[in-house]
């Protein structure tokens, strides 16, 4: 993973190590947020109700900030990246749409073409900085519908409302894991450019 990062961004040894880990520590974080929130789920409908989902939740929505913070810390990192000239070039022909539909085909993503649009947007318009920037915003917006969540635990119509959390963190973890997929991609890797012919 970190000669593909040096390759598509020039970081130091030093850099890519960090990145790497903390990019690592960042889906780790994600992760175990699901885990607790599926947790909470689970209490709210069998177990003693929001009370005892809401110890769930709120471990949730910290584990979704560490992942943020860890996220922007890899943003930094990247910002002191600079793209090649060629390699800023078989960016802008990367064949986004081919992409997913392998990651589709293999079974490395998830069938979820509006998820994959608004990373494409991010990736052409803002390139791995932005992106990393769109992910930390995503994370950040679901511990935000948590926390809110959990200010609202008195309120009569609150177990209804944890579903839709879920359904926000699913999207989240749905969306990582096509980040994920695309950051495999080899930069410069000829196969994955949409020829000359076609983009004409």
């Amino acid at each position: 993973m970190s000669a593909v990062c040096n390759k598509l961004l020039s970081l130091s040894e030093e850099d890519l190590r960090d990145k790497k880990q903390l990019a690592l520590a960042a889906g780790t974080e994600l992760n175990a947020a699901t885990s607790e929130l599926c947790r909470a789920l689970e209490l709210a409908e069998h177990g003693d109700g929001v009370a005892g989902a809401a110890v769930y939740a709120a471990a949730a929505r910290d584990r979704l900030g560490g992942a943020a913070r860890m996220l922007a810390q890899v943003a930094d990192i990247l910002a002191t990246g600079t793209l090649t000239r060629e390699t800023a070039a078989w960016y802008s022909r990367l064949d986004f749409d081919r992409l997913y539909r392998s990651g589709v085909s293999l079974g490395q993503v998830p069938q979820s073409a509006e998820l994959w649009q608004a990373f494409t947007q991010q990736a052409r318009t803002g390139g791995p900085l932005g992106t990393c920037h769109d992910m930390r915003d995503r994370t950040l917006a679901v511990a935000v519908l948590i926390g809110d969540w959990l200010e609202r635990i008195d309120a009569p119509a609150a177990d209804t409302a944890l579903p839709r959390i879920q359904s926000a963190m699913a999207d989240l973890a749905a969306y990582a894991q096509l980040v994920a997929f695309a950051n495999k991609v080899e930069p410069r890797d000829p196969a994955w450019v949409i020829a000359q012919d076609a983009a004409a």
